[in-house]
């Protein structure tokens, strides 16, 4: 059988560098090919990775995973919150921009200070070639790669397994807490490769290497979890989404440190909403924080309080009168436990 060219459908090409052919062929991935085609269609364009994940039907976590295998071989470079084929002397060389999605993910090298842990964002992924022999000769490896499989529910890529190496060899994570990471991560809905990468990197630089620390940090991140969702019944709130960190923080020194109850987290939520006109998750710190120093522990406590902080006022000269409520409305309104 013989092949040849047809001249019809080279109306409009597009350039393709020859180290795609040279560096990046023989290892890449189907997902991979596509997506630099893609971008190389798509040169001059602002692309978001959901706009190639839809052309392409390939899921973003796969994009991006595809843009860094690029990256590593020099055909794309990260700069800001884009992604750029490397400038070379020639100024006429075409630029392709991809637009990043993630700025969170970025690092910059600027600012890396290199006696730190590294910043938590992805890393370089290890070679295919290196990543195999690993596999041939670390049988625990093939383990973790066949259990990673049953709690994923899915086949790895060679991205996924990359990263679980990545995981063990850079960052120092046991296996079997690579494992209970993982577990972790699928129980609260998290079950995507690139959430428990993050998560690991963060593990790793706190120190969790063992299964008791790693216990630990689970059964911690579940009481703070419970109790926002503790306050977001109590508070009434609705489609708040996921929490921010800060708010985590304030929802577990409320219920966990503070041991306060439901009712006491209403009536200061009220009295913030009656003073503020809304919510303020800062300002019912303070009333909560100045209870907890007052050791008022419940409704009756506060408005045992109110009532003797008014029988003890006392007028001054220019008669106004100083207030010892259980809650300084103007000391506490920005005040926050968890501000430096």
């Amino acid at each position: 059988m013989s092949y040849k060219i047809d001249f019809l459908g080279w109306g409009s090409v597009f350039a393709v560098p020859t180290d795609v052919v040279d560096k990046g062929l023989k290892l890449a991935s189907e997902q991979q090919l596509k997506v630099l085609l893609y971008i190389l269609r798509n040169s001059g364009n602002s692309l978001t990775d959901d706009a190639v994940s839809q052309a392409l039907s390939i899921h973003p976590e796969d994009v991006k995973d595809s843009i860094e295998y690029w990256i590593g071989k020099g055909l794309l470079a990260s700069f800001d919150d884009l992604v750029t084929l490397p400038k070379s002397n020639s100024e006429s060389k075409e630029e392709i921009v991809l637009a990043s999605e993630d700025a969170s993910d970025r690092i910059d090298t600027a600012t890396v200070d290199s006696s730190k842990p590294r910043p938590l964002s992805r890393a370089a992924k290890p070679e295919p070639a290196y990543v195999a022999r690993r596999l041939r000769t670390d049988k625990n490896l093939v383990l973790l790669m066949d259990e990673a499989q049953r709690i994923l529910s899915k086949v790895l890529s060679n991205t996924d397994i990359a990263t679980l190496v990545m995981l063990n060899d850079t960052d120092g994570l046991p296996i079997e807490v690579i494992l209970m990471l993982m577990e972790h991560c699928v129980q609260i809905g998290k079950g995507n490769m690139r959430y428990i990468e993050r998560t690991g990197i963060q593990w790793a630089s706190e120190g969790i290497t063992t299964i008791s620390l790693a216990e630990e940090k689970i059964r911690r991140h579940s009481e703070s979890t419970n109790a926002w969702n503790m306050v977001v019944t109590v508070f009434g709130l609705h489609n708040v989404g996921s929490p921010t960190k800060k708010q985590l923080e304030y929802a577990d020194a409320w219920v966990n440190t503070w041991k306060f109850s439901e009712d006491m987290l209403r009536l200061a939520y009220e009295r913030c909403v009656d003073t503020k006109g809304q919510h303020n998750m800062s300002y019912i710190n303070g009333i909560l924080r100045r209870w907890h120093e007052q050791g008022l522990r419940s409704t009756n406590d506060v408005l045992s309080a109110d009532l003797s902080s008014r029988d003890n006022k006392k007028p001054k000269q220019n008669n106004s009168s100083v207030s010892n409520a259980s809650y300084d409305i103007d000391e506490y309104e920005n005040f926050s436990i968890f501000d430096d």
